[in-house]
C-alpha cells in the first residue's frame, strides 16, 4: 500500500469502476417500463445463466484435463483440474452474455419456471392427481410411455434453479460450449498449445453432443401428439395442463392444435401484454368457458397479465369464428427463421412495409 504509483493506479481504476456503475444506474433509471424484467425474473435468469456456464465449464475442463493427463501434459491438466468457475466472470467481462438469443432463451425458461411455480402454489390441496400423473396411472401404453418421458424431462427443468443448468436450443448450447472452451484456453496461458487446444475442442464437442438430451419441449410435443385430443377434449385437457402447473405441455397442445412450432406457442403464453394468446386459443377452437378458465389461471400466476383485458374480450372471442382467429395469427404458422428474417428486413425497409 506504500507504493504511490500503485495507489494512484488503484484509485484511477476505482474511479473508472464508479463511473461505469453510475452509467448503468442512470441507464436503468431511464429505461421505459414496458419490457423491463421484474426482480424475480431478473434474479432467476442470472442464476440460471451462471449455473449453466458453471456446469458447462466443469464438464469441459474435466474432460480436457483427463485428455491432457493421458497425453503427459500434467501442468496443463493441473490448471484445468484446479479450475474454480472462472468462465462466468470472464464471459460477463467480455460482453458475450449480452447475446440476444442466449438471454432471450434464458429469460423464457426462467419465466416458465416462475409461472409453473406460481400455478403449483395456487393448486387446491384436494385437486386430485395432476394430468401427467393421471396419464401414467390410467392412460394406454403409448400415453403412459410419453407421459413418463415428459415427467422425466420436466423433472430436470424443475430442479432447484440455483443448482441446475438451462435446457437451451442446440445452437445456443454450442455457442456457450465454444465460449467456455475459449475462456479455458485463455486460463491455460503458457501451458497451452496445440495439444491443449485439441483437448479443449474435443471436450467442447462432447458437451455439445450431450447438451440436447432430455429436451422438455420435445417430450411435451410427443405427448401432445400421442394424446391427439378431439376439439371437444382439447379445451379441458389444456386447462388441466395449466392446473397441473405444466406450462410446456399447455404450449405443446396449443402448438399441435394450430400448427405452429413450440417456441412460437410458448412466446404466446409468455406474452402478457397482448390478446394474441386468446386469439390462438380461439383458433384452437376452445370455447368461451375454456378460454376464461385458462386466462384466469394465467392471470393469477403471472402478475404482468391484466385480467380485466381478458374479461373485456371474452364475449367477442366466444362469438368469433375460429377460422377468423386462425387468419389473424396466420403468420405464426410460418417457420420461425423466416419470421425472424422478415422482421430483420422490416427494421431496415422503406416506410409502409410491415413485418411479421
Amino acid at each position: 500500500m506504500g507504493d504511490p504509483a500503485r495507489l494512484a493506479s488503484y484509485a484511477a481504476d476505482a474511479e473508472r469502476a464508479a463511473e461505469r456503475r453510475l452509467l448503468v444506474a442512470v441507464e436503468d433509471i431511464f429505461l421505459s417500463q414496458p419490457g423491463r424484467l421484474d426482480d424475480r425474473t431478473r434474479a432467476a435468469t442470472l442464476r440460471l445463466a451462471e449455473a449453466t456456464i458453471g456446469a458447462t465449464e466443469q464438464q469441459i475442463s474435466g474432460d480436457a484435463a483427463r485428455t491432457l493427463m493421458a497425453a503427459g501434459r500434467r501442468e496443463a491438466a493441473a490448471v484445468l483440474g484446479s479450475n474454480r468457475s472462472l468462465a462466468w466472470p470472464r464471459l460477463l467481462d467480455a460482453g458475450l452474455m449480452r447475446d440476444t438469443d442466449l438471454i432471450g432463451a434464458l429469460i423464457a425458461q426462467a419465466r416458465v419456471d416462475l409461472l409453473d411455480e406460481s400455478l403449483a402454489a395456487r393448486r387446491a390441496p384436494d385437486a386430485g392427481p395432476t394430468l401427467v400423473t393421471m396419464l401414467i396411472e390410467r392412460g394406454d401404453a403409448a400415453q403412459r410411455a410419453a407421459a413418463s418421458d415428459y415427467l422425466l424431462a420436466d423433472g430436470k427443468r424443475r430442479m432447484g434453479v440455483d443448482g441446475r443448468q438451462a435446457i437451451l436450443p442446440a445452437a445456443t448450447q454450442a455457442r456457450i460450449a465454444w465460449w467456455v472452451a475459449a475462456a479455458l484456453r485463455e486460463q491455460l496461458g503458457a501451458e497451452g498449445g496445440a495439444v491443449a487446444d485439441a483437448a479443449l475442442c474435443d471436450a467442447a464437442q462432447q458437451r455439445i453432443a450431450r447438451a440436447n438430451e432430455g429436451q422438455v419441449s420435445d417430450a411435451a410435443a410427443r405427448l401432445a401428439q400421442v394424446l391427439s385430443p378431439t376439439v371437444v377434449e382439447r379445451g379441458p385437457l389444456m386447462v388441466r395442463a395449466l392446473e397441473s402447473a405444466r406450462t410446456p405441455l399447455f404450449a405443446a397442445l396449443l402448438a399441435d392444435a394450430i400448427g405452429i412450432d413450440a417456441e412460437a406457442a410458448l412466446s404466446l403464453v409468455l406474452d402478457s401484454t397482448s390478446d394474441r394468446l386468446w386469439l390462438a386459443l380461439r383458433a384452437a377452437e376452445l370455447d368461451r368457458n375454456a378460454i376464461a378458465r385458462a386466462g384466469f389461471l394465467l392471470s393469477e400466476a403471472d402478475r404482468e397479465r391484466d385480467l380485466t383485458m381478458l374479461i373485456e374480450v371474452l364475449d367477442p372471442l366466444g362469438a368469433l369464428d375460429p377460422a377468423a382467429a386462425t387468419a389473424a395469427i396466420a403468420t405464426l404458422r410460418l417457420p420461425g427463421d423466416f419470421r425472424a428474417a422478415v422482421r430483420a428486413l422490416a427494421t431496415r425497409a422503406p416506410a409502409g412495409r410491415a413485418g411479421i
